[in-house]
């Protein structure tokens, strides 16, 4: 599947501030001391200036599974594509995003990575939602030095070197928040239902949550794995009710979550439900008042606070109008964090670009998530722990106010 977007390039901005939009919406900082150069055409090296057109590929599940992140991660990228062209960050230059999708398939996503990489008019590439997708490319693109950022794809092994980057943060940096919840509400036990096919969520199930247990005072008494495309949950949501745990942890795909829930509540268990990220983007809307109560620590929710945050839910609430989530908020700051590079490289040449996103990231910037730190090539935001109620999910501070 292919489109295109582009953004238009008028004179940089060096302001490190906050960026007034043709829209009217307050957006997030340029890069500081930047300038932008006039060339024209062709890919040339650092210091070059940039030419009249830089290609992105962008690859990611459009159908299947998946669909959910990917279709969600695109209006983000358009959206961003939109703004950076209202603020003229880049000149006059025009950037093309062409979107492939991989549906579930790794071995399509490194096909067209691959493509990316040998057909030089690819400046980088926008990577995939699906960790087992990523870390199918990752090798590929850091020897063959093409930049490519990432978003979701929260498991080890998706940012192997100086070329790859992640713009969402692992579930696992600010998953404490979890921890700070149940202990709150007096957990002393827990039982963890986790996907075994998607690296993440093994990484939340086998690691994360027996380190809350750890950290906050209680005892996991079960674990469970599922298969990736499991939609019966009987038999391990019966064995967590016969255990009767306080807490029970679900690290399971977005579509599972409905299910699992509601086939927990059936089975009589009456505790508190813990989940990640997943949870999100609407995927609860099926259970209803099942799901009522559950939470889950996030990297955005449309009505966390903060400036850049808010900026970004106007405008892609004027555009789509609709809430964002969390999978359009970390693909809009990863076309800026690209076109920030850009502009901090003067250049579209592979290596300049790569030099460009990791001065960008020394300094961070703010955007949708909020104020962005990086750890080497990984992002990091502080985290937001959400509770549904029954219609929507709302913030919800650690102690469970």
């Amino acid at each position: 599947m292919n489109s295109g977007s582009r953004i238009g390039r008028r004179k940089a901005l060096g302001s490190a501030g906050a960026l007034l939009l043709a829209v009217g919406l307050a957006a997030c900082s340029s890069p500081s001391d930047s300038s932008s150069g006039s060339g024209s055409g062709g890919s040339g090296g650092g210091g070059e200036g940039l030419p009249d057109t830089v290609t992105l590929m962008a690859i990611n599940g459009l159908t299947g599974p998946v669909a959910f992140a990917g279709t969600n991660a695109q209006k983000g990228y358009d959206l961003a594509v939109e703004q950076v062209e209202a603020d003229g960050l880049l000149g006059d230059t025009t950037i093309e995003i062409e979107y492939k999708d991989s549906a579930a398939s790794a071995q399509e996503a490194a096909s067209f990575a691959s493509q990316a990489i040998t057909d030089q008019k690819y400046t980088a590439i926008l990577g995939p939602s699906a960790s087992a997708q990523s870390t199918a490319i990752s090798p590929l693109v850091d020897q063959a030095g093409i930049p490519t950022v990432y978003v979701q794809s929260g498991s080890e092994g998706v940012v192997t070197g100086d070329y790859t980057f992640r713009l969402t943060p692992p579930a696992a940096s600010y998953f404490d928040i979890a921890g700070d919840y149940v202990e709150a509400q007096g957990v002393k036990t827990a039982s963890v239902l986790f996907n075994s096919g998607n690296p993440t969520l093994v990484q939340l199930g086998q690691d994360s949550v027996p380190a809350l247990a750890e950290d906050h005072g209680f005892e996991v008494v079960s674990t469970a794995g599922v298969e990736a495309t499991q939609q019966d949950f009987t038999t391990p949501t019966s064995q967590i009710a016969g255990d009767d745990p306080d807490a029970a942890f679900l690290m399971v795909q977005g579509p599972q979550y409905p299910v699992a829930i509601t086939q927990l509540r059936q089975a009589g268990y009456d505790g508190v439900l813990v989940g990640m990220s997943a949870a999100g983007a609407g995927n609860l809307s099926s259970a209803g008042e099942d799901a009522a109560g559950f939470v889950w620590p996030t990297n955005f929710t449309a009505d966390q606070e903060g400036e850049s945050s808010q900026a970004f839910v106007d405008a892609y609430r004027e555009k789509y109008g609709e809430d964002p989530n969390n999978y359009a908020a970390e693909a809009y700051d990863a076309v800026w964090f690209i076109a920030r590079g850009l502009a901090e490289a003067d250049s579209a040449d592979r290596t300049a670009l790569q030099e460009g996103l990791a001065a960008v990231a020394a300094d961070g910037f703010s955007g949708a998530q909020g104020d962005i730190t990086f750890d080497g090539n990984d992002a990091r935001v502080p985290g937001v722990l959400v509770q549904w109620d029954g219609s929507r999910e709302v913030p919800l501070s650690t102690d469970g106010s």
